[in-house]
């Protein structure tokens, strides 16, 4: 068993009268609920981490380094199906002698309605960035042709509409990269204007998202961006690139043009219809053929069915189940192109593993996407801060992975000049 290397794991289910904290609201109306404990004789919990391990993400050991490898979500999920049973989880441990979770459920109703605890919300969760309500024109379309903004500064997406206004255009606007080529899809817009800087996702694969996508591939993206390699977009794809800080008058005309391109449009027909695209095996997408890349992943399904994908576009595998075994590779193998890297691993974590990579100049060069359970906010910066080129999160979009993989292998292929490295914080075993 995970944290019981030797004695045993018991498990008891038996009627209880008392035992349940005397406050709660629920089982202190009732006369009898269901006790399910589980007993076992591993490592044991310290005292002042007993309350850290309900919380998500969470373990007794803080760091994702430790032994036994998991979420920290399982306690955390527990005692919230506990709470809407009208229950109770509790732990009573000891370090070195063993731990005991315990169930209350009752069995019987109070016979009157009861409020159920609420769960703590003393350190509340923060979830990645949100879209913002900007206003815009999206309820106002009418059929008439109009532009995506896609722009996570407020100001200066209020300037853009401003602009697309005085060209005689609608705008709409998507304040994240999030779900934005869902919202294309949907919406189909004459045009859309991209900011390559946004917070939670990297402008360029977007854009490579929007031109693979056959759904999307036909509408033109006008890269605004003060990105150092906003030139870049050009080659992947970009109708056309104007970088910020602009002038207004040349803003004033990017928006004329994209209003006189849709006026044209809509005097040869309808808009541009997305192309119909049958169900089949998916065709090896060039760029991807005969590459080589490394999944470093603790968990055997996890590397399976990224195999499966990657393989369908012809790219060779390569796996580790642990971080140094990655780190092995990748210094013994020939030519890997880029590296998946799981950040919850045992013994080694993906930030570790990253950190050491980038600290050996034989490997330092290779691209790595970094592949996380969290997606809280500041989570994609840690990975960054870690090494990773990149980052997503799980469950993991296929056609968002693809996309990362394609621009940062462009991005391998393009980079000259020396690779900025850390100094190594431990060798390898």
């Amino acid at each position: 068993f995970k944290f019981t290397a030797e004695g045993s794991v018991t498990l008891t289910v038996k009627p209880a009268y008392a035992g349940w904290s005397a406050h709660h609201a629920v089982l202190h109306e009732g006369q009898k609920a269901m006790e399910i404990s589980v007993s076992d004789t591993g490592i044991g919990i310290p005292q002042d981490k007993q309350k850290l391990i309900f919380e998500a993400f969470q373990q007794a050991d803080g760091t994702t380094s430790r032994k036994y490898g998991g979420t920290g979500l399982g306690l955390s999920i527990s005692r919230e199906i506990a709470r809407l049973l009208g229950g109770e989880l509790q732990v009573r441990s000891l370090p070195g002698e063993g731990s005991t979770f315990t169930l209350y459920v009752p069995l019987q109703s109070a016979g009157r309605r009861i409020s159920l605890p609420a769960p703590d919300t003393s350190e509340p969760m923060t979830i990645a960035p949100m879209q913002m309500a900007l206003p815009d024109d999206r309820a106002d379309l009418n059929g008439e042709p109009f532009v995506l903004i896609v722009e996570d500064d407020a100001t200066f997406a209020g300037i853009l509409l401003d602009l697309a206004h005085g060209a005689g255009l609608k705008g709409v606007i998507s304040s994240s990269g999030s779900g934005t080529v869902a919202m294309v899809r949907k919406m189909r817009p004459s045009a859309i204007t991209l900011d390559l800087g946004l917070s939670d996702i990297d402008g360029f694969v977007l854009l490579d998202l929007l031109n693979h996508d056959p759904e999307t591939a036909g509408i033109p993206v006008h890269v605004i961006s003060g990105a150092e390699q906003a030139a870049h977009a050009l080659t992947i794809g970009a109708a056309g690139v104007t970088e910020k800080p602009a002038e207004g008058a040349v803003l004033a005309k990017l928006f004329e043009g994209i209003a006189e391109s849709a006026r044209s449009s809509g005097k040869k027909g309808k808009t541009q219809k997305p192309r119909s695209v049958p169900v089949a095996k998916p065709r090896a997408i060039p760029e991807l053929s005969g590459r080589r890349i490394l999944i470093v992943d603790d968990d055997i399904r996890n590397i399976y069915s990224l195999t499966s994908v990657l393989e369908a576009h012809d790219v060779k595998v390569l796996h580790a189940e642990r971080g140094a075994e990655g780190i092995r590779i990748l210094e013994t193998a020939p030519a890997i192109d880029a590296a998946l890297v799981d950040i919850m691993m045992p013994e080694m974590d993906g930030y570790e593993t990253m950190r050491r990579i980038r600290a050996n100049p034989a490997i330092a060069r290779i691209p790595l996407i970094a592949v996380t359970a969290k997606a809280m906010k500041g989570d994609r910066q840690k990975c960054l801060d870690a090494g990773a080129s990149d980052y997503i999160s799980k469950p993991v979009d296929i056609d968002i992975l693809l996309a990362l993989i394609r621009v940062w292998l462009g991005r391998s292929q393009s980079r000259r000049g020396p690779v900025k490295t850390k100094r190594p914080t431990a060798k390898v075993a």
